[in-house]
């Protein structure tokens, strides 16, 4: 008897997940996918300690995990390198065992961070360069290199990805990037009561309705942006899918499993538990039985 989905995996549509995307192009070789992962994570790790430094140096080190550009770097940086990791062990063994050997809550979790990144990487540039940057603000080399990479060549990070990758956007992964800007919300009240200021002046909510006003617009043009992103990702997948093809025939991504085990796999192995095998030995032919026409003749 097949095992129930729990409510959980259920809920996170993780058995229609097509795993094969995580490490698959619609355009280039896997192979290609992890050379380009590989570049743009060493880029991401040079920044995160570029940042390390600055923020040291400087005294201002509580902003890393506190900021929400801060945060979101951090996030892009893990999507990275967990990314090249798969397409890595994809490259080096051609199946999905790093994805499917692990729990399966951490295989669905690259998708959300990918749905949560994805959204957030759009969203932090249009709003520093629109709100937030300072032309009298007058920095060294090295915070030049940290500001640059983190409200400008983050969005170019995401869009390679959204480019070569294959990654898809179930409806319901819409949570991810709400439920991390509602919990940041969380952080920067946090913050406040701790050191008396705002990380982000529209997050004052001392100026009533205006603050209540950018609550629910964030909350809205995050969902906004993952909607599009979604009708994007589709969109994508259905104008190379002749190109998906002939990729997939070259590289072997088209011959793996595209999902989990299969679905029935605790139904199989049930069945073949309860078959007893007879040994050869103990095997006997079958006795006709006899009526007793057969034993008067």
């Amino acid at each position: 008897m097949a095992r129930p989905i729990s409510g959980l995996r259920g809920f996170l549509r993780f058995d229609s997940l097509d795993l094969s995307r995580v490490i698959s192009s619609n355009i280039i070789s896997a192979n290609s996918l992890f050379y380009i992962r590989l570049v743009v994570s060493l880029h991401l790790v040079a920044v995160f300690i570029a940042t390390l430094y600055v923020s040291a140096r400087d005294h201002i080190f509580y902003t890393v995990p506190t900021t929400f550009t801060g945060l979101s770097n951090i996030g892009l940086t893990a999507y990275y390198l967990t990314a090249t990791y798969h397409s890595y062990s994809f490259m080096r063994h051609k199946d999905l065992r790093s994805l499917t050997s692990q729990h399966w809550f951490l295989s669905s979790a690259i998708f959300l961070l990918y749905a949560t990144v994805v959204v957030f990487h759009i969203v932090v540039p249009a709003i520093y360069w629109s709100l937030l940057f300072d032309p009298n603000n007058t920095m060294d080399t090295v915070n030049k290199y940290v500001d640059f990479s983190h409200h400008g060549a983050d969005l170019a990070c995401i869009l390679l990805e959204m480019i070569f990758n294959r990654m898809e956007l179930p409806w319901v992964y819409i949570l991810a990037p709400i439920t991390m800007i509602i919990l940041y919300m969380f952080l920067a009240w946090v913050y406040f009561s701790a050191r008396g200021e705002w990380l982000y002046s529209f997050l004052d909510w001392s100026k009533g309705p205006v603050a209540a006003g950018w609550y629910l617009g964030l909350l809205c043009l995050f969902a906004i942006i993952f909607i599009l992103q979604k009708y994007i990702h589709s969109g994508r997948d259905t104008a190379l899918k002749r190109r998906r093809s002939v990729v997939a025939s070259h590289d072997g991504t088209g011959s793996v499993l595209e999902n989990k085990p299969s679905e029935n796999a605790d139904e199989e192995e049930s069945q073949q538990q309860d078959f007893v095998a007879v040994p050869l030995g103990d095997q006997k032919e079958p006795v006709p039985e006899s009526n007793g026409d057969d034993e008067k003749a």
